[in-house]
This record gives C-alpha cells, structure tokens and sequence, in this order.
C-alpha cells in the first residue's frame, strides 16, 4: 500500500467516526488548550472542523494548480477560523456533520487526484511560529489529517 492509499484510508476512518458521533448537547468545555487559553465545546470543536478542512483543502489545490506557492493562514484566513469556532452552537450539529462530511468528501477527491510526485513537492508554510519549507506530505498528513483526528479525539473527550 502506497502513501496515498494509506492517508485516504485514515480520512475514511475519520469519516465514520465522525458520522458515529453521538451528538446530544454541546457539552460542557473540554480543558484547555495550552497552546490558545481556550476551551472549546463540541459546537466550538465542529465549527472549526467544518471550517478547516476546506480551507486546507483549497490551500493544496491553489499549490498543485501553481496559484500559490505557499500555505498558511493570513488575517482573513484567521479570521475565518475564529468565525467557524464562535458560530459552531448556532449552525447546529447535523449541519455541521454534514458540511465535515461533504469536506472529507473534498479531501478524498484531492487525494484520488495526487500522485507520490505531489507528495513530496516543497511548499512554504506560514504559521504563528513564522515560515518553513515542508514536504506537501506534512500538510497532508499533519495540517489536514492529523488535525482532523485530533478533533475527533477532542470531540470523544468532551463526550466523557
């Protein structure tokens, strides 16, 4: 099994998952996160989730295609961000799960469309912490999927 093959099969798995959520309430606030101070709820948690993965999403389709040549987010894209966790409570859990669901739809498309060759292209990721040259790999893996996973663990966390 191929690279590719292996990260499909990880968004596949997040994708049940995510659908096998019991989603009754927002539930309390998770702990917080030392990185932000913040404290997310499941509402918090799938506001962003159905925010970033189209986000992220459109960042390695605008590399593949040449528009860009770096990924990151700038004031709009963070501004984006914000606005997926603050109005997660008043969009509503099936929305949610159904804009989460139609992203990893996206993101499995992308995938279907890469070859290794894409994979291991540099790409200049911006962050908080400044900007480095990654392998679209580390995007792929990290910024999109892992992040994806984590929120899934957040979400099971706050369950209890």
């Amino acid at each position: 099994m191929g690279d590719i093959d292996g990260l499909r099969e990880r968004v596949e798995a997040a994708r049940r998952d995510y659908a096998e959520l019991a989603m009754e309430g927002w539930g309390e606030p998770g702990p917080v996160d030392e990185g932000t101070g913040e404290r997310w709820d499941r509402g918090n948690v799938l506001g962003h989730v159905a925010e970033m993965l189209p986000f992220w999403t459109g960042q390695i389709h605008a590399v593949l295609d040449g528009t860009q040549g770096e990924m990151g987010r700038d004031p709009v894209g963070t501004a984006q961000r914000r606005m997926g966790i603050d109005s997660g409570r008043e969009a509503g859990a099936e929305g949610l799960l159904a804009r989460i669901d139609a992203g990893m739809a996206g993101l499995l498309a992308l995938l279907a469309g890469l070859t290794d060759a894409d994979l291991a292209r540099r790409v200049t990721h911006r962050s908080s912490e400044g900007q480095h040259e990654v392998e679209l790999r580390f995007e792929l893996e990290q910024v999109l999927i892992g992040h994806l996973e984590e929120h899934l663990g957040q979400l099971r966390a706050i369950e209890g």
